[in-house]
């Protein structure tokens, strides 16, 4: 599963850089910002997915906690850094 995304991601890089080279300047900036950014929420969306969701419990300001690959809990602070929480 790990690689299939890892390859869908190398292929939609390739075809969007060689749809960039085939229009203008100004339109190949706009097509490699909006690849950039969906190429962010890919890998923002893996993330959670490699995190187990926890659904019964929050954060101290109500963010979602998760755990991770070692059993620690956290939760993501509002600049998008790991808080981990004491046991």
């Amino acid at each position: 599963m790990k690689n299939v995304i890892i390859w869908s991601v190398i292929a939609g890089a390739a075809s969007a850089a060689i749809i960039a080279l085939i229009y203008k300047r100004d339109e190949a900036d706009e097509l490699l910002h909006s690849a950039k950014g969906l190429g962010n929420r890919l890998v923002q969306y893996g993330n959670k997915l490699k995190d187990r969701f926890l659904h019964h419990v929050k954060g101290p300001n109500g963010e979602d906690v998760y755990i991770d690959m070692y059993d620690r809990q956290f939760y993501e602070n509002a600049e998008g850094k790991r808080v981990y929480l004491a046991d």
